[in-house]
């Protein structure tokens, strides 16, 4: 079973044909991540009229620079994301971000949304799919203050170090179509066990100019098979087992 776990599907243009396109590469579910307050209700929406998708609630901290009304419109989120704890299965896509975001003004303001995400997540006892580009030590120091049922890292491109943290805390690591050209995403498969890889797309981020998709994790299970020599119907049905145990409500 091929599942993407990390997908902004509310951003493609065409979505009948991606979902077609899917199911044909023989996906079966896509995580789909909100970001922004605006995306909260249309990821529950699409995810409401499509099978194929199951819905992950959260603030991006790109959306603290982009949104000026954040602040009063937190609120809301919390009660929506509270309204449908059922259906969802995780929340995210949420984080800290020091890397793209430069503004530091922001980042007080990151890390109190952070902390609120976070909260929700051990309240509502769900997994968190997270961003942490930038502020890996923040993201790290932070996470242990709270009784999370199940971290995934997605995309990680940080220090060594932290990568280290993660691996011996059992945090899962989400790979990306970036494993074609990237150097640190092959180190992090090689160091990371089977038992805690999962796979995502990221889409539609594009990939050497390439709109990224859920197919695309496909080529991702082949070059993870690769790497750690194992064959890639193993190599699948363990990623497999990963995200029943990381994201159960996905398989309920």
């Amino acid at each position: 079973m091929l599942i993407d776990v990390h997908c902004h599907a509310n951003l493609y243009m065409e979505l009948d044909q991606l979902i077609k396109d899917s199911y044909d590469a023989g996906l079966e579910k896509v995580i789909a991540v909100a970001m922004s307050v605006i995306s909260q209700k249309r990821i529950l929406e699409l995810c409401e009229h499509h099978d194929l998708f199951y819905p992950s609630l959260g603030i991006h901290p790109e959306e603290i620079q982009m949104n000026k009304q954040i602040h009063n419109m937190i609120g809301s989120v919390e009660q929506l994301i509270r309204n449908n704890k059922n259906q969802i299965c995780c929340i995210g896509e949420i984080g800290l971000d020091h890397y793209f975001i430069k503004d530091r003004e922001t980042y007080s303001l990151q890390e109190k949304v952070f902390n609120l995400m976070l909260s929700l997540a051990q309240d509502l006892k769900l997994p968190v799919n997270l961003h942490t580009k930038g502020a890996e030590k923040e993201v790290f120091e932070l996470l242990p203050s709270y009784n999370i049922s199940n971290v995934n890292i997605h995309w990680y491109s940080g220090p060594e170090q932290f990568l280290k943290e993660g691996i011996e805390r059992g945090y899962y690591f989400s790979i990306t179509p970036a494993i074609k050209y990237s150097p640190m995403v092959r180190k992090i498969v090689t160091m990371v066990d089977i038992d805690h890889i999962l796979l995502e797309s990221d889409g539609p981020v594009k990939y050497s100019g390439q709109i990224g998709t859920p197919m695309m994790i496909k080529d991702v299970l082949k070059i993870i098979s690769d790497i750690k020599k194992v064959d890639i119907i193993e190599m699948e049905n363990q990623i497999e087992r990963n995200t029943r145990e990381i994201f159960p409500k996905l398989f309920n």
